[in-house]
């Protein structure tokens, strides 16, 4: 298992690499192309459609996943409700497009939210076709479906943008990915649903997926008040700028995590009936996101300026002081992931639910003490609370459902935050000697220099060794098998 599980991580990971290399793209041209005004005039909108898509999901892809045995009847009942989901989003996005106009003040909102709320429909056609993909770890297909309809919706937007057509293209490009992922998502699982049937044993499945709705709802709360409340207070400039400094610092997450996430969550899945193994790979996989995640988070916050320079452009100068604050946050967020498999596993969804609500009320009471500073208060407190609050009331709190203490959690992140520190000490002192204008040679110079300062440091710290050393092994074996199957 652990095997199949490194090669799936293999295929993700190159397939991931190929994704990031045209978000960056698109990230740095469109840039070129549209005001940040145009990118929070959207996101003022995605506030909205984020949410309504943890419903159209109704967490019943991870019902599917995580289910030991499951019938074609079951599958079937569930991709009629996700169906149903969709079509009911994408009704109840058209009614409410005028309301979310005049929430914002902004009466182009109405026409902007009609159209993104197409996404549900088509969306929710798809969702158990992709859940029986990963369920049958075919890493190979999801991969190439996510590139394909990544690239299409891609070119869809810059074409937009080149013809004129504003911020809209900000709304073509992802109604073309959603159609080409479900169209591909058929080809590729070759499954069609018989009708709705009685009696087939769904309704434990609906509550399981009720439970992880109701907790990817209150998740997506917690996570998108910071826009919303910036977008209420600041408008759409402010919010294109959080916007696109949001974007590019959940870049490594977004781009690493899932990938991780989908071949875990069948893997941990497999295990969340032996504690013993389970406390050994949790602790074991912590301490090498740890590792990961700070070195990510420290590169980012000292080269924001030269970053945002390189691929947002001159003019997004603004955005520096919110990439550095948002690249903070950006380390609990593997960790909090990698629980969050763990605790949907061991069939905690509930649990989850109350874990994300602990979340949304620091969030909230964090955002009104940072609100008195203004748009920059509110990120900052939005990024503090979270590693400093939000992370260890989730640690403690996920405990009393895994076989992990709370200092189990915590201990392996330890050793990668004082590597962290001691890297980010090193390199400040050489960038006071070393004096570079120009980002792209300041990111070539200096990145790799950091990259070596960093484990350098972890190779003289125990636990970071260890975990460093099997980390690598893992790495030589992905790539190992990648050469037998070429």
């Amino acid at each position: 298992m652990k095997e199949r599980a490194v090669k799936s991580a293999g295929i993700t990971l190159a397939a991931q690499g190929i994704k990031l290399t045209l978000q960056l793209g698109s990230i740095a041209i469109l840039a070129r192309l549209l005001q940040p005004s145009d990118f929070g005039l959207i996101a003022m909108v995605t506030v909205f459609t984020g949410l309504a898509l943890q419903f159209m999901e109704g967490g019943l892809s991870m019902a599917t996943i995580q289910r030991d045995h499951i019938t074609h009847a079951q599958v079937s009942n569930l991709f009629w409700v996700n169906g149903a989901l969709g079509a009911g989003m994408c009704l109840l996005g058209i009614v409410v497009s005028p309301l979310v106009a005049t929430v914002y003040g902004e009466p182009r909102l109405t026409l902007v939210m009609a159209a993104m709320s197409l996404t549900f429909l088509i969306g929710g056609l798809s969702v158990q076709h992709d859940a029986l993909l990963r369920r049958q770890m075919r890493f190979k297909a999801i991969s190439l479906i996510d590139i394909v309809s990544m690239a299409a919706g891609i070119v869809a937007g810059i074409a937009a943008a080149l013809g004129g057509l504003g911020y809209w293209a900000l709304v073509i490009s992802p109604i073309t990915t959603f159609a080409t992922k479900t169209v591909m998502r058929w080809l590729s699982a070759r499954w069609v649903p018989s009708r709705l049937s009685r009696g087939s044993g769904v309704r434990p499945l609906l509550g399981f997926g009720a439970n992880l709705t109701g907790a990817n709802f209150i998740g997506y709360l917690a996570s998108n008040v910071t826009p919303f409340t910036i977008g209420y207070i600041g408008g759409s400039q402010p919010l294109g700028l959080y916007n696109r400094a949001n974007m590019l610092t959940s870049i490594p997450s977004s781009q690493l995590l899932p990938p991780i996430i989908n071949v875990l969550q069948p893997t941990v899945s497999r295990i969340a009936d032996n504690p013993e193994k389970l406390n050994r790979t949790m602790r074991s996989l912590m301490g090498k996101l740890a590792l990961v995640s700070t070195l990510i988070t420290v590169t980012m916050a000292l080269f924001a300026e030269w970053i945002v320079f390189l691929f947002l452009g001159p003019s997004w100068t603004e955005a520096i002081p919110f990439f550095r604050f948002l690249a903070v946050y950006s380390f609990i967020q593997p960790l909090a992931g990698l629980i969050a498999v763990a605790l949907i596993a061991a069939g905690e969804a509930r649990a989850m639910m109350v874990s994300k609500f602990h979340s949304l009320v620091i969030t909230v009471g964090a955002l009104l003490i940072g609100s008195y500073w203004g748009v920059f208060g509110i990120v900052l407190a939005f990024s503090l609370s979270g590693l400093l609050i939000r992370l260890p009331v989730f640690l403690y709190y996920s405990s009393r459902f895994l076989p992990l203490s709370f200092w189990e959690f915590s201990k392996p992140i330890f050793p990668a935050l004082g590597c962290a520190i001691l890297t980010m000490a090193v390199m400040i002192l050489a960038r006071s000697f070393i004096e570079i204008a120009n980002p792209i040679i300041g990111l070539l110079t200096f990145v790799p220099a950091c990259v070596v300062v960093y484990l350098c440091v972890c190779l003289t710290i125990k636990p970071s060794r260890v975990d460093l050393v099997e980390l690598f092994a893992s790495l030589r074996l992905i790539f190992n098998r990648k050469l037998k199957i070429n």
